[in-house]
């Protein structure tokens, strides 16, 4: 039986001494499900009739005599269903309000306890007036604040700075926190959003949710309190709790209360999630505050929920930077080393990381000093490493332990490494950082200095540990490596922090975000921190491999082979002596660790009069220049002297090196890094590193190498290749001054043998296609080099970098401006190269991205053609389109899939360069500049074509099957074909229409839905009705009552939308004419065309591409601009005319047919036209406009079934915006009439609606229904709910809105208003239905999925469009933020749209 709010006197009920004013609810009868609502009527409206019938029964039940006084029977009865039928705009169905407690996350061993504040805790070392604390009660917030002396009337107060890192939700009721969270996860942590003046908007309206709730309850909620366990996790029972408006406040407003006391507190939220990544700059935040505040005068207090990693990791931040403000202030370094005597004491002089000492003394001392201490560092490791391993052993025994790591020497070891945080990453770093290991020395103090709770650095081993010794059954493993790999980022981040502190001044000037934009190889070390594929362990380097752990004694915690993270180990044992060994291992250099030869001889190739030590030296055919691999220096000096022999009359000769590794010359052969283990791999660390910073790491390697030289008497163990490409150990004997770095070098030789050499160091990734920046700093060169002048290109092995360099500067006469004294080479140089069909072009293959491509750019074929010209004039050692195929045929033959998955990624990454090569000389051909600054950057020619970044997408999407050529059919000579068929379609040539690709008709059978009340021949799925709704006036006074009866109307002000599939050009005219818009009508429509697909009109019916294996799919092109699709449909009117003449007057179609019932096959026509019967859409518009119908036309192009991109739907909001004033009638067309059709209708609805808001109107699209309250057989259903559109995303939506629920009633109702051909919130529910019925990992079942996600998106995007349009009423203003901009200001929508969850 349904309940219903009904008022009781006022002396029944009170909450804390004050008559409570809150209806209760008591029985009343059931109500008819929504679902039985008529489709013409919005849900939420009602009947009068039927809702005076229901008063009547509420009448009657309200004269029934009722002797109970409390409400405990109505809570009993409620209490099960309370959290399914919630509608807050935040507190809405299945989300439950929990304490915020958590019984296992406190410290027991603190120095001081305070009631209310768990692990409220200060550093042991240094008085930086820094504290942290887990979520205070209020209680635990005034000890804490009374014991930092800032209470109000203390003499000469303190202030504190309170921070607090929360990203969730929280409301203090009867001063203890309460947190949202999602009923089927309450333990779970429910990240809605990471912006604070977001999550105190939400705060607010949880608030006022929690409010109207505990007002249908007598004033009471419903909350689920968290109970205490002596193991594991305790308890979460529903619990009601005491609410009124003073007793509920938010975060803001406690403080806020706070202050307003007396208490001399400030306040900061800066949400923290444990996934958010460091590039959100939340450490700039902490500076920003920190950074104004006085060191003596200013407590700093962080807190988060358990007071934990989050509070720690900001504790540790602070302290360096209070350090540094203390020091600055003339005040000693309390992290300084010590003297491990007692009564010793450092001299203050030689604190801080930057202070030199000078006197030989002074060295001596510090030196001795160090080594004490670090010994002293060493003994404590061994102490915490053991009590480590015995907590993770499933044998808590501590002789367990001790035994284990005796037994595993090599095992001790490495352990050893780890707990004193050198990992291979963090060495890595401090390559890259100015006093690296001494801010390495600095963070481990203040982090042993703050561990009360957790230490940061510990958490690493520990994660990885728990990791090693979980079976393969046990679910929490893979959790534990993703902590292990988060602990491992912090770490990281905190030691470049800590450089970042010491080279800032005081005034921090300069952001931590911006100082590391600058370092570009300390983020690829990032990536390979967060690298998902191959082996994750690798990155905890040298315990990358604890399977000696896991497999001591406990078999059962073995990993397994073929497991997720399997244990990887690639390269094997150098070659060498112990002795070897240990150095290699033992290296404590910044940047040192192994070095080996740079010249790989087994990757020589035979070149035509090649020079010793230069490795596949050769010049570019018909060219003046010149690649290499990395040379020698005497190669150097040969190659300068053959240049200079082939152009005598040259001036200068540049040199280009393109290596972005460090590199060093040591006896006048090139070594360069790589990591232990995989010494025939580069290091990936410093891709995209500029040439300034690699020339700094390179002098920094230098002086390693010089430091190792004095350490082993002047020897230095080098790696060599020899010619079976086995890598052996060298000890070379070596002067100081034979260790030189590149850019010495190449200094010395700068007018050697009578020429000038001018080097540039442009730094360019091995193994993967270059940045479009790196081919920015490349045009730039060659811009100021004459034509005449010779370019010598080289990089490591003088193959993919430097042959992909000599085809860009090929090429540079194209792109060039040539001062005056140079003549120009017009543009059609480069273009006659190759005309559209080259006779080279034979044997040249295509794919099916490549086509993509071609279609898209201007000349597309001739574009390729130019490329694949300079790509074989370039292939003496390497040929791009070459290397394709043979990784390709590799793929397919290797039967292992590990290997199969190596090969094709080979060939995807160099079907990328091809890629990248067709577009950037596809840039060359649209550029012209006419001064140095002038020509537009490769980079902005591809943001501003985003479809480009679509094809790149899709060719990694692919996989091997990608690498799939297209093929032409070649008749055989005296031998019929065949097919005909086939040989037209494999043989096209257009840039548009080409190899495998067919003319498909664009009408099919069932496109029309047979139950619309209209049909207009030619024009599919019409439809029309009005295009603005308002809620009704009421009839009487507006009350909670009337608002159930509260009507929805449509403002009768003529306007309406409409939608249709693609028409026919008569279908064209009938639309029109049935709107009153044709010649001599009075309507003016706005027709708008939301196709993306280039559409061509044959003998007045509309036919688009399709590839020829996939006839039933859209050729999708996401992120394609409106310019750019209707540049496609005229080549592809000229592709389809020259295919017509030369077939004599026919052109090949293709049609759809059924077979039977529900089969259906695609069938060739050929049909015979004449060139006036093939128009592009705008061709036929033009036609009928000449005819005199009155049609305003424009193209917004969306992808089918995904969501709208953001800058198409601010296209629509301008469009519709804009002919509101003159236009009748807004027509909307996609392919169907159905999903992009529909979504531009709801489009236009919700921009008029929202543009005729009516301020007196607003508190009634606002005002919120008493929800009604079900027992246990008159509950909604699951289904009812998710065709409400009420999934956990847009729930969570909702609620971080800042008009949630208006937008999405105001979306649904649009929704509802445009439904005839498709209701979107029911199609994500069939189509969820589709996904549940498929077999789980299936290629149906991820296909059903993603189109499932992408109408959820759509829908969400819809709402929160709304939102926008209601935020921004003052649309008329010019000053309006646009909706992509508006939505990247809120990154949280984004956020939680990505997510792919259907619950």
């Amino acid at each position: 039986m349904a309940l219903r709010p009904s008022p009781l006197p006022r002396s029944m009920l009170h909450d804390e001494g004050r008559p409570a004013s809150a209806p209760i609810p008591v029985p009343r009868a059931p109500r008819a499900s929504s679902i039985e609502r008529s489709s013409s009527i919005p849900p939420g409206s009602r009947s009068r009739s039927r809702m005076t019938h229901e008063r009547a029964i509420d009448s009657t039940t309200n004269t029934a005599p009722d002797m109970s006084l409390d409400i405990t029977d109505l809570l009993q009865r409620s209490e099960p269903l309370v959290v399914k039928t919630r509608t807050g705009s935040v507190l809405s169905r299945g989300f439950i309000l929990k304490t915020d407690h958590y019984p296992s996350g406190r410290a027991l061993d603190l120095d001081l306890n305070v009631h209310g504040a768990p692990n409220f805790r200060a550093p042991r070392v240094g008085d930086f007036n820094v504290f942290g604390a887990a979520q205070p009660r209020t209680q635990g917030l005034r000890a804490i604040l009374s014991i930092l002396r800032c209470r109000p009337g203390t003499a000469n107060p303190s202030h504190v700075v309170w921070f607090s890192t929360r990203e969730e939700p929280i409301v203090y009721i009867s001063g203890r926190p309460f947190v949202l969270r999602d009923a089927s996860e309450p333990r779970r942590t429910l990240s809605i959003s990471d912006r604070a003046e977001n999550l105190e908007a939400i705060e607010e309206r949880l608030r006022n949710d929690i409010l109207q709730e505990a007002a249908r309850y007598g004033g009471v909620i419903l909350t689920h309190n968290e109970i205490a366990a002596e193991s594991g996790e305790g308890a979460i029972l529903p619990t009601w709790t005491a609410v009124d408006i003073n007793n509920v406040k938010t975060s803001r407003e406690l403080w806020e209360h706070m202050k307003s006391q007396g208490w001399n507190v400030d306040y900061h939220r800066i949400p923290i999630s444990p996934d958010r990544p460091i590039e959100d700059n939340y450490l700039d935040a902490y500076v920003r505050v920190i950074r104004e505040t006085d060191p003596l005068r200013t407590s700093l207090v962080f807190s988060c929920g358990m007071g934990a990693v989050r509070t720690t990791f900001a504790m540790v931040a602070a302290s360096l930077v209070r350090r540094k403000q203390l020091i600055a202030r003339g005040m000693p370094d309390p992290y300084a080393p010590k003297p491990p005597i007692l009564g010793s004491s450092p001299n203050p002089s030689s604190s801080g990381v930057n202070t030199p000492t000078h006197s030989q003394t002074e060295a001596r001392i510090l030196m001795a000093l160090e080594q004490a201490s670090a010994q002293q560092d060493l003994s404590k490791s061994l102490l915490r490493l053991t009590y480590l391993l015995q907590q993770c052993l499933r044998n808590k025994n501590s002789q367990s332990a001790i035994e284990l790591l005796m037994a595993q020497p090599a095992l001790l070891e490495n352990l050893r490494k780890a707990h004193m945080g050198t990992y291979g990453v963090i060495l890595s770093l401090l390559g890259c950082l100015d006093h690296g290991l001494q801010s390495k020395r600095l963070v481990d103090r203040v982090i042993d200095a703050t561990d009360q709770v957790t230490n940061l650095r510990e958490d690493i081993l520990m994660y990885r540990l728990r990791y090693s010794l979980t079976s393969l059954e046990e679910a929490q493993g893979e959790n534990f490596l993703k902590k292990a790999v988060k602990a491992l980022e912090k770490y990281f981040f905190m030691i470049a922090f800590a450089s970042y502190v010491d080279s800032s001044g005081e005034a921090f000037s300069q952001s931590f975000s911006d100082w590391l934009q600058a370092r570009t190889e300390i983020w690829n070390q990032v990536k390979f921190l967060r690298k998902s594929s191959g082996s994750r362990l690798n990155v905890f380097n040298p315990v990358n491999d604890l399977s000696s752990l896991s497999k001591s004694g406990f078999e059962e915690r073995s990993l397994v082979p073929g497991r997720k993270n399997d244990l990887a180990i690639a390269g094997g044992q150098i070659l060498g002596d112990e002795y070897s060994d240990h150095v290699v291992k033992n290296r404590s250099g910044i940047i040192l660790r192994e070095r080996r030869s740079d010249q790989w001889l087994r990757e020589s190739y035979h070149v035509e009069h090649g020079v010793r030590g230069a490795i596949n030296f050769r010049p570019i055919p018909n060219t003046n220049i010149y690649a290499l691999g990395q040379p020698s220096m005497a190669a150097i000096d040969e190659v300068v002297e053959r240049v200079k022999d082939a152009h005598p009359s040259a001036p200068k000769i540049i040199w280009i090196t393109l290596r972005e590794e460090p590199v060093v010359y040591i006896n006048g052969a090139p070594y360069c890094l790589r990591r232990e283990g995989f010494s025939l791999r580069n290091m990936k660390d410093y891709g995209g590193i500029s040439a300034s910073r690699l020339e700094v790491l390179e002098e920094r390697l230098r002086d390693d190498v010089i430091a190792e030289l004095h350490e082993f008497g002047g020897r230095v163990l080098l790696h060599t290749e020899t010619a079976d490409g086995t890598v052996v150990p060298v000890w070379e004997e070596v002067t100081e001054d034979n260790i030189v770095v590149l850019k010495d070098v190449m200094a010395a030789r700068r007018r050697a043998n009578g020429i000038e050499l001018h080097y540039y160091r442009i730094p360019i990734t091995a193994e993967r296609p270059p940045d479009f920046a790196d081919l920015n700093d490349l045009i730039e060169v060659v811009l100021r080099t004459s034509t005449s002048t010779p370019i010598v290109v080289n990089c490591q092995l003088g193959r993919g970098r430097s042959t992909l360099a000599s085809w860009l500067e090929h090429h540079r006469a194209a792109t060039k401006p040539p001062p005056p004294r140079f003549g120009k080479r017009p543009m059609s140089a480069v273009s006659n190269l190759a005309g559209a069909e080259s006779t080279s072009n034979k044997g040249r293959h295509s794919y099916t991205v490549i086509n993509n491509l071609l279609r898209v750019i201007r000349k597309g074929p001739t574009v390729k053609n130019i490329v694949d010209d300079a790509i074989d004039q370039c292939s003496a050692v390497f040929n791009l389109r070459d290397s394709i195929e043979e990784a390709r045929n590799s793929a397919e033959q290797a039967t292992d899939e590990k290997q199969k998955r190596l090969f094709a990624q080979k060939g995807l990454q160099n079907l990328r360069r091809y890629f990248e090569l067709i577009v950037f000389q596809s840039y060359l051909q649209s550029t012209e500049p006419d001064t140095m600054e002038s020509f537009q950057t490769v980079e902005t020619y591809v943001k501003d074509r985003p479809v480009i970044k679509t094809f790149e997408r899709e060719l990694f999407a692919e996989g091997i099957d990608g690498l799939k050529p297209l093929e032409r059919a070649d008749p055989k000579e005296g031998v019929a074909d065949p097919d005909v068929v086939t040989k037209v379609v494999a043989n096209r040539t257009g840039s548009i229409l080409s190899a495998s690709t067919i003319l498909k008709s664009d009408f099919f059978l069932n496109l029309q839905k047979m139950s619309l009340p209209e049909r207009i021949e030619g024009s599919p799925n019409f439809r029309r009705v009005p295009l603005t709704l308002r809620p009704a006036e009421p009839s009487e006074p507006f009350d909670e009552e009337s608002f159930e009866s509260l009507e929805l109307e449509y403002l009768e002000d003529g306007k309406m939308v409409c939608g249709s599939g693609m028409p026919t050009v008569d279908g064209f005219k009938r639309a029109l004419e049935r709107v009153d818009a044709g010649p001599g009508g009075k309507n003016l429509v706005f027709w708008t065309s939301l196709r993306e697909e280039p559409v061509i009109y044959v003998a007045g019916r509309p036919h688009v591409l399709r590839l020829v294996d996939r006839p039933m799919e859209n050729v999708e092109a996401t992120g394609i601009s409106t310019v750019v699709v209707e540049l496609m449909e005229q080549n592809f009117k000229m592709d389809v005319l020259r295919e017509l003449r030369a077939s004599d007057g026919r052109v090949l179609l293709h049609d759809e047919v059924e077979e039977r019932p529900g089969v259906f096959a695609i069938i060739p026509i050929w049909e015979t036209v004449t060139d006036d019967d093939i128009l592009t859409p705008k061709d036929v518009i033009d036609m009928i406009r000449k005819e005199g119908y009155r049609i305003d036309y424009a193209r917004v192009a969306i992808t089918d079934e995904q969501a709208p991109l953001p800058g198409a739907l601010w296209q629509l909001f301008e469009r519709v915006k804009g002919g509101l004033s003159e236009a009748g009638d807004f027509i909307f067309n996609c392919q169907m009439g159905r999903g992009r059709t529909t979504t531009g209708m709801v489009t236009a609805c919700l921009i008029s609606s929202i543009l005729h808001w009516d301020p007196d109107e607003e508190a009634l699209w606002q005002y919120e229904p008493a929800a009604e309250i079900y027992d246990s057989m008159d509950g909604p259903s699951e289904e009812e709910a998710y065709l409400q559109g009420e999934y956990k995303a847009i729930l969570q939506l909702v609620g971080v809105l800042s008009h949630g629920k208006v937008a999405k009633r105001l979306t649904d109702r649009a929704i509802d208003l445009m439904q005839d051909v498709q209701n979107l919130r029911k199609a994500i529910y069939d189509y969820k239905l589709k996904v549940e019925a498929c077999e789980k990992g299936s290629i149906k079942e991820r296909k059903l999925h993603g189109t499932t996600v992408n109408y959820l998106y759509r829908y969400g995007t819809l709402i929160a469009f709304a939102n926008y349009l209601i935020e921004m009423k003052d649309l008329t203003s010019p000053q309006v933020t646009t909706f992509p901009d508006w939505l990247h200001k809120h990154r949280e929508i984004t956020k939680l749209l990505e997510r792919r969850s259907l619950d």
